[in-house]
C-alpha cells in the first residue's frame, strides 16, 4: 500500500471515529414520569334572581319615592336568590342613573330579613357593604363577592339619598346590574 493510501485510510478512520463519538455524546435519552391526582369537573346551573325566584329583570318600584329634597331618601329591601343548584358568588356590579343631575348616594346593607329594612329609619342588624355615589356603585367592591347557597337568598337593604347639589324639580331612575359566578 502506498503512503498516500495509508494516510487516506488513517484520515478516513479518524473522521469515522470522530463522527461515532459525537453521535454517542449527543444521543442521550431522557425519560421521566409523574403521576398526578385527577381533578374533578362538575357542572350545574347558575341562576341569579332578584326580587323573586326566577326573576332576572326586576322593576324595583319599592325604592321609588316622589317629592324628595336634599337629604331625603327612599329605602327598600331587595332579595337576591340563588335559583340554581351550585354555590353562587354575586355582587352589585354597577349602578347608573337616567339623570345624573339628581345626585344620589347609595347605601347597600345586608340584613337578616325584609322586615329588617323598613321604609323609614335605619335597618336592623345591618352590615354595610357599600356607601357612596350611586353612579358606578359596586357592592362589595371588586374583587370581593357575596356568597349564596343553592336555593337560598340574601336580603339587601338599599337606600338612595338625594345629594345636596341635586337639581330641583327633576327626576331620575336607577338601574342596578348584578354579576354572578359559581364558586
Amino acid at each position: 500500500m502506498s503512503n498516500k493510501a495509508r494516510w487516506l485510510a488513517i484520515g478516513g478512520a479518524a473522521v469515522v471515529g470522530v463522527a461515532l463519538m459525537s453521535s454517542q455524546q449527543t444521543g442521550a435519552l431522557w425519560s421521566q414520569t409523574q403521576t398526578l391526582n385527577p381533578g374533578v369537573i362538575s357542572s350545574g346551573t347558575l341562576d341569579l334572581a332578584v326580587g323573586g325566584v326566577g326573576v332576572s329583570d326586576y322593576a324595583f318600584e319599592a325604592l321609588g319615592k316622589e317629592g324628595l329634597g336634599a337629604g331625603g331618601y327612599a329605602q327598600a329591601p331587595l332579595s337576591v336568590y340563588n335559583s340554581g343548584d351550585v354555590v353562587m358568588k354575586y355582587r352589585l356590579q354597577d349602578a347608573a342613573q337616567s339623570n345624573p343631575g339628581v345626585a344620589l348616594d347609595l347605601t347597600v346593607s345586608v340584613v337578616d330579613s325584609e322586615p329588617a329594612c323598613p321604609a323609614e329609619g335605619d335597618p336592623a342588624g345591618a352590615t354595610v357593604v357599600y356607601d357612596g355615589p350611586l353612579i358606578g356603585a359596586q357592592a362589595p367592591a371588586d374583587p370581593e363577592w357575596r356568597t349564596v347557597e343553592p336555593g337560598a337568598s340574601e336580603v339587601l337593604c338599599v337606600r338612595g339619598t338625594v345629594g345636596e347639589d341635586a337639581e330641583q324639580d327633576a327626576s331620575t331612575t336607577a338601574t342596578f346590574t348584578f354579576a354572578a359566578e359559581s364558586r
